[in-house]
């Protein structure tokens, strides 16, 4: 059994309803993770189907902690439960639905050694590729990073894949106000970026979900996306203007 102080990864996996995928993850995750980690499922009520599985996951892997949602419901909270439970030097969070490829995160571990503060696992770059899902999700999610990564020169071209690994510091020290869903994403890369911190991106392929239905909301969330979309613009090109006037006066 692994001694605490040797994991150095949380991964964080917000659940709603995922009984037909969360055995199957267990099992891509023990076999592909190769370094040392520990996983905090978050769910958001007591009749959530996942749980049918908990005692035989816990059973067989013991680095796994069910945890009910601290901040009420939705994925949004699940990720602000994990963030502030997670005691690890890393955080990543996955999804349960089988989209993420768990092996993905040994690239990011091996990026963040390097030195980097955020390692995103891109979609879009070579070697990324997005498989299956709705196409208007797709083509709106492809045009809002390219704008982005070109406009804002934040060094990654996916700004909308919730599969990061961070340090925990950064987490820590960026105050999170999405109220929405998956923004958050978008959000804690933002303020990142504006702060400072290194950021880079690997590699991953994204599965369309294996089982059970979709939570996600393009509709109800898009002006959530919005808002961090224009909130990047508008702050770099406010960086850019203040740097320019700087160089003016002297």
């Amino acid at each position: 059994m692994m001694k605490q102080d040797e994991i150095e990864i949380t991964l964080i996996i917000p659940v709603y309803d995922e009984e037909e995928n969360i055995v199957d993850l267990f099992v891509e995750i023990d076999k592909k993770i190769e370094h040392p980690h520990k996983a905090l499922v978050i769910y958001d009520h007591d009749g959530d189907t996942t749980l049918k599985n908990k005692d035989d996951l816990v059973n067989k892997y013991p680095n796994i902690r069910f945890v009910k949602n601290k901040f009420g419901s939705g994925v949004i909270n699940a990720f602000k439960t994990g963030f502030q439970m997670a005691d690890t030097e890393y955080i990543v969070p996955i999804m349960a639905d089988l989209s993420d490829m768990p092996e993905t995160v040994n690239k990011m571990y091996d990026k963040i050694k390097e030195g980097y503060d955020l390692v995103v696992a891109s979609r879009y770059v070579a070697g990324g590729a997005k498989v299956g899902g709705p196409v208007i999700k797709y083509i709106l999610s492809r045009i809002a990073n390219l704008s982005l990564h070109y406009l804002t020169g934040i060094p990654t071209h996916d700004m909308t894949n919730a599969f990061i690994m961070y340090r925990k510091h950064v987490i820590d020290g960026i105050e999170i106000t999405s109220t929405g869903g998956f923004e958050i994403t978008m959000e804690i890369m933002a303020k990142s970026y504006l702060q400072g911190y290194n950021i880079t991106e690997v590699p991953t392929i994204n599965r369309d979900r294996k089982a059970g239905k979709s939570q996600f909301k393009l509709l109800a969330w898009i002006l959530k996306y919005l808002y961090w979309h224009f909130y990047l613009l508008r702050k770099t090109a406010m960086k850019s203007l203040m740097g320019y006037y700087k160089s003016n006066d002297k």
